[in-house]
């Protein structure tokens, strides 16, 4: 899509949209205020945003010469984190693409100590448990469990007190409420495609945050 859009004069005028800093969870409920500059009338067919999030789009579908016009819609943050600049595309009836962009940042306030664990050459039968920590940038104590979904993993959780000020060196023995977190992987399904890389999403639940979604990567290869 990005290499179709705006292909010929660019009909659209839009105010930049920059959502600023928001946290991993909330909705929010965004609008791209645009002009038609062209002499055409443009009939719009669909909107979407080319990343993940967007939903609910509301847009006029005839947008006359000279026209100001609003496009709404809802981002969903639960599966963002970071800085985005998300594409939203407008598809007119003859198939032109046209773009508006929205800035901004999504702010996990769940930290893990480690994100990726590697589980190197696998086979079932082999224990493997990692241990890490979870703590909040507001410093709140945490309830941490994980999902139900994740069969083939176990997990153990404690409360500690962390020394996070040097993120490369955290050490127990400090202020920061945070949950000490056991990881073991109980068996694997292994893919009947013959598939050797395995990538596995293992997914938590946080009380205190019951709209985000702490969660991080196992990877590795079947021996």
């Amino acid at each position: 899509m990005p290499n179709t859009a705006q292909k010929a004069d660019n009909p659209f005028e839009f105010e930049t949209v920059d959502l600023g800093i928001l946290q991993q969870g909330i909705k929010k409920n965004v609008e791209i205020k645009g002009k038609n500059v062209s002499s055409q009338t443009i009939h719009l067919e669909s909107v979407f945003d080319q990343m993940t999030g967007g939903e609910n789009f509301i847009y006029p579908q005839k947008i006359a010469p000279g026209q100001n016009f609003n496009i709404n819609f809802t981002l969903n943050t639960a599966y963002m984190e970071g800085d985005f600049a998300h594409n939203i595309i407008l598809v007119d009836t003859s198939g032109t693409a046209w773009v508006a962009l929205v800035r901004g940042s999504v702010e996990n306030s769940i930290v893990f100590s480690e994100r990726i664990l590697d589980l190197d050459y696998y086979k079932n039968g082999i224990k493997k448990t990692w241990v890490f920590y979870v703590w909040s940038t507001e410093s709140k104590p945490l309830k941490l469990k994980l999902a139900e979904s994740q069969k083939e993993f176990k997990a153990e959780f404690s409360n500690v007190k962390l020394d996070v000020r040097d993120f490369k060196n955290i050490r127990e023995g400090g202020v920061t409420p945070a949950v000490k977190v056991s990881l073991s992987v109980t068996e694997l399904e292994k893919p009947k495609n013959g598939q050797k890389s395995i990538r596995k999403i293992v997914s938590f639940i946080c009380e205190n945050y019951p709209n985000a979604t702490p969660e991080l990567l196992v990877t590795g290869y079947w021996e």
